[in-house]
């Protein structure tokens, strides 16, 4: 189940800065409305933070995994 996690928060993350950047450059990346707080839409450079943000700690938890030892107690320190 937490392998699953893993994957869909890698996917979500993907999606977020995929969708970011395409809503960007629908606005031909403006960022004139970058700083309204009364707006009831999230900027796309917002969305591409929120996916970027996802993907560091899930890319981080996947290379945790991979430095497991053979008996899955404690992960290898790097060298």
């Amino acid at each position: 189940m937490r392998q699953t996690t893993r994957y869909l928060l890698l996917t979500l993350s993907f999606a977020l800065i995929t969708y970011g950047l395409l809503a960007w450059q629908q606005i031909n990346f403006s960022l004139t409305a970058l700083g309204h707080i009364g707006t009831w839409e999230f900027h796309p450079v917002l969305i591409m933070a929120i996916g970027l943000g996802l993907l560091n700690p899930t890319l981080t938890d996947f290379i945790g995994m991979q430095n497991l030892n053979p008996k899955n107690e404690k992960p290898r320190e790097a060298m």
